[in-house]
């Protein structure tokens, strides 16, 4: 049974991640609301903080989207990112990459009005 509250996409497109002072280029494999796989050969350690920005190309100027995010899973392949922080407009984009890439875009929405549910009761 898949503990995910978050439905995961394919989604290919470079990412820039600059962890303690150094910097490096992966290549995203998939997405979701609150995180990624990226696929690099770079060492990385479970536990590091990273600053993410993937670049939406095809548009002018292009778009950044800019996630600060937690190194949580390690493979041969690459890193999984759990990510803690992002602005509004990054949020936006994020959801709006997930909604367009899903067979069901209401599934996502449905995802997210309950996790802030979620996160109202646990708040009380």
């Amino acid at each position: 049974m898949s503990t995910r509250k978050f439905s995961r996409v394919r989604f290919n497109v470079g990412a820039t991640i600059r962890i303690a002072g150094r910097q490096f280029q992966g290549a995203v494999e998939n997405l979701s609301m609150t995180g990624m796989f990226l696929v690099t050969n770079e060492q990385i350690a479970e536990g590091e903080a990273a600053d993410i920005t993937i670049v939406l190309t095809g548009t002018q100027p292009e778009i950044a989207v800019d996630f600060n995010g937690i190194a949580t899973r390690i493979s041969e392949d690459g890193v999984g990112f759990t990510f803690e922080k992002m602005d509004l407009d990054s949020y936006m984009h994020l959801k709006n990459i997930i909604a367009y890439n899903i067979d069901d875009a209401e599934k996502v929405m449905e995802e997210i009005g309950h996790s802030i549910d979620e996160k109202f009761a646990s708040d009380k």
